[in-house]
């Protein structure tokens, strides 16, 4: 079986995960990013899901695949997690059936993140914020 990427990336003018950085089209904005070691570690997998769903390469898209990916198990890194979290929220508000349709999809999937975390630790009030786990003292 051939590998689908290099058409999939070339097919919709994507660079490679060692790229330098990488374009993220907002509307009729293109905001240029950093390719964090991250993003570079994750985006194969992440496009290969998009060839697997069949979620496209456009906003919606990507909320439903971040769902999707919630779903089957997102990459480990707390970084990874901090940027798909605004996606989800989005996915929610604006396209809530689709949103959820796309996390229950999920949870019958398997995603081809690996399922041990990078030895980078989030800060435990960055853990606290992204999971709503934030504790009060016991008097």
């Amino acid at each position: 079986m051939n590998d689908p990427l290099p058409d999939f990336r070339a097919k919709h003018g994507l660079a490679g995960p060692t790229a330098s950085h990488w374009h993220l089209r907002v509307g009729p904005a293109t905001l240029r990013l950093p390719n964090f070691a991250w993003r570079q570690a994750a985006i194969d997998a992440h496009d290969l899901h998009h060839v697997m769903t069949g979620y496209p390469l456009t906003m919606r898209g990507e909320i439903q695949l971040a769902a999707w990916e919630w779903g089957a198990g997102r990459y480990p890194d707390w970084r990874a997690t901090a940027f798909c979290a605004p996606l989800i929220v989005m996915g929610v508000m604006l396209m809530p059936r689709r949103t959820w349709s796309a996390f229950r999809r999920g949870r019958t999937s398997r995603s081809l993140y690996p399922t041990k975390a990078p030895l980078r630790p989030a800060p435990s009030l960055t853990i606290k914020a992204i999971t709503g786990e934030a504790r009060t003292k016991e008097r």
